[in-house]
Formats: C-alpha cells, sequence, structure tokens
C-alpha cells in the first residue's frame, strides 16, 4: 500500500511539472527558471500554493494574490498523471522499468496536450524517449526476457516505429502532393518503438490509425471539421501506445476484431 501511495504521490508531482512544459514548450521558454507565475496578476506563486491538488482546494480555485480562477485543468492534469503512473506500477510492480515506463507516459501526457492545442511535438520530449528507451533496455520485460532480445526488439523497434510513419509521409506527399505526416509524429514513435519493441509499435500506430479515422469521420459527420481540415495524430498515438501496454499480443486482438466483423456480416446478410 505505501508503495502505491508513494508513485500516486510521485506521479501528482510529475503532473504538476506537466503543466509547466505545456505551457512553457510551445513557447519556447525554459521549463525551470523562472518559477511559476500567475497569468493574471504576474505575481510568483509560493511553493505552498503550488502542492497538488491540496493547493487547489485550499485556495477553492483562486490566486491567492489577484482572486482569479485558477484553470480546472491543472489539477485535473495533476490527477491523471498520478493515475497514469499508478496503472505503470499495475504493471511493473516496484522494479527498474517502473521509472523509464512512468517518463514514457508523463512524455505522453505532455505530447498529447501540446499537440492537441498547437498541433506540434516538442523534438526534446521524442529525443529524450529515444535515449531513455535505449539505455533502459536491459530492463524492459515487455522487449523480451533475456537481454539480447531486449536489445534487439529496442533497436527494431525504433526503425519500426519512426521508419514505417517515415514510409506512410513519403508515399503521402507523392501522392497527394503534400505532407500527409508530420516529422514530430516519425521521432515519438521512433522514440516509443525503443520502449515497447517492434511488434507493439506497429499495433500502437494500427491502433492511433483506426482511433483517429473514427473521430475524424465523426466529426465531419456532425460538421466539427471540414474534410480536409488537419487534426492532431499525437494524441492518437499516444493512446494507441497506452493501450498497447495492456491489450494482448497483436495477433490475438486482431483475430478478434475479425471475429466480430465476421458475425457483424453475417447479420446483415441474414
Amino acid at each position: 500500500m505505501f508503495e502505491r501511495i508513494l508513485v500516486f504521490l510521485f506521479g501528482l508531482i510529475m503532473g504538476s511539472f506537466a503543466n509547466v512544459c505545456i505551457y512553457r514548450m510551445p513557447k519556447n521558454l525554459s521549463i525551470f527558471k523562472p518559477n511559476f507565475r500567475c497569468m493574471n496578476c504576474n505575481s510568483f506563486i509560493k511553493w505552498y500554493d503550488n502542492i497538488p491538488i491540496i493547493s487547489y482546494i485550499l485556495l477553492k480555485g483562486k490566486c491567492r494574490s489577484c482572486g482569479s480562477k485558477i484553470a480546472f485543468i491543472y489539477p485535473a492534469m495533476e490527477l491523471i498523471c498520478g493515475l497514469l503512473f499508478l496503472s505503470m506500477f499495475y504493471l511493473f510492480g516496484f522494479s527498474f522499468a517502473l521509472i523509464p515506463f512512468c517518463l514514457l507516459l508523463f512524455s505522453l501526457l505532455v505530447i498529447t496536450a501540446i499537440d492537441f492545442k498547437f498541433q506540434i511535438i516538442p523534438d526534446e520530449i521524442s529525443f529524450m524517449l529515444m535515449v531513455v528507451g535505449s539505455i533502459s533496455c536491459f530492463c524492459n520485460p515487455v522487449l523480451g526476457n533475456t537481454t539480447g532480445q531486449r536489445i534487439l526488439n529496442s533497436f527494431l523497434g525504433f526503425f519500426a516505429g519512426g521508419g514505417s510513419l517515415f514510409l506512410v509521409a513519403v508515399i503521402g506527399k507523392l501522392i497527394f502532393k503534400k505532407d500527409v505526416m508530420g516529422g514530430g509524429d516519425i521521432k515519438l514513435m521512433a522514440g516509443v518503438g525503443s520502449f515497447i519493441g517492434c511488434g507493439k509499435v506497429l499495433f500502437a500506430i494500427f491502433i492511433a490509425s483506426l482511433l483517429g479515422s473514427i473521430v475524424g469521420m465523426s466529426l465531419i459527420i456532425f460538421k466539427k471539421i471540414i474534410k480536409k481540415q488537419e487534426i492532431a495524430f499525437g494524441p492518437y498515438l499516444a493512446l494507441g501506445t497506452y493501450l498497447t501496454l495492456f491489450l494482448p499480443a497483436p495477433h490475438i486482438v486482431i483475430n478478434w476484431i475479425m471475429t466480430i466483423e465476421e458475425k457483424i456480416l453475417v447479420k446483415l446478410i441474414n
């Protein structure tokens, strides 16, 4: 129980840091200095007013200095990050693999928020994932059972994740005469591939494409976006990656999907 609480609290703290990254990185500002300020009155926020979730509750969602409202998204991001870290504890326990995968989920959370709002994926985060994923592959059970399997799968995952999307980008540009895949998505999945390996990263891209298509078509049908309007793909890649960690092996899920489709077709025909 103590370990779960510790992981959750660490997630809350990292969630607070995620808010800083989400606000500053798109503006090319330092994520470390200066201390965070109120966006309304520009006063520095004291440490005791920056305790995850607790400070928001004690301050009743308002700045101590000027009384302006603090957006609910800030404590929400802290809570989400805490829950994501707990889910990694559920998968890996209190092991060496826990820290790199918590860092992966933290990065995906930041990327989701930034790409959703600004349609950019910071290269700094993607390059960090490449480095951490490659270094931590030795203690990564997702990549295999032996050290050799893990190193090889991390290496293949790096090229499969980035290479597959790079191929889509090249072919798409030849066909449609415009960019169909952002460079940020390519670098992101190269980094993710070094964490989860070849098979899982391709499966994550498949899930992301499926979810993105469903959401995109729904938005077009309900006239929330126009037909040729671009949507951020990073959030779907992040969600696909997260789901892949919990789903069975890709071939099992694909067989399950095909079985459901077959049953639907049979009912439609009959």
